[in-house]
């Protein structure tokens, strides 16, 4: 009895760290800030040619809510050509029509394309090392673990100070 008492208050600790996580990230103003470097730098893509610059998700924010409706990109940008080994591009379901065919045209080609977030191109915006996917900006950034929750607050309060 006493051991299921213990593993029911475990979980519900567990469940609230991450709600609280969850708040923390999501929260209007909080800090958006990428843990793994990044560069907003032209990158090469394979076949020597030069590949846009990463110009962050171009739709609503939290991105979590509106990547499934992003069909835009900003004006003048030019979609990198795709890689010769990509995979067939697929559609996630609940993606518009429109949304459906401009990720067809961006998956796979070697750059985390305005329209696209971890989610819908892991291929371009995964995320390597301790870092996921923040459900805000929809690029790498937010702690894998709870255990690094202690750097957020820090960073939430020194942007609330101003």
């Amino acid at each position: 009895m006493k051991r299921s008492l213990a593993l029911g208050a475990t979980s519900v600790a567990i469940i609230i760290a991450l709600g609280f996580t969850f708040y923390v990230l999501t929260a209007p103003g909080a800090p958006v800030r990428n843990l793994a470097a990044s560069s907003s730098t032209q990158t090469t893509s394979q076949g020597g040619q030069n590949a846009p610059a990463e110009t962050g998700y171009a739709c609503s924010k939290p991105a979590i809510n509106s990547q499934n409706f992003c069909d835009q990109l900003p004006p003048g940008y030019q979609i990198a050509p795709r890689l010769p080994a990509g995979p067939a591009a697929y559609c996630r379901a609940g993606m518009i029509d429109s949304a459906c065919a401009l990720i067809k045209q961006t998956f796979a080609n070697g750059v985390c394309d305005p329209n696209e977030t971890v989610w819908t191109d892991p291929l371009d915006c995964g995320c390597t090392g301790a870092v996921a996917g923040d459900p805000f900006t929809g690029r790498c950034g937010s702690p894998a673990t709870v255990c690094q929750l202690q750097a957020l607050q820090e960073d939430q309060a020194a942007y609330n100070k101003g």
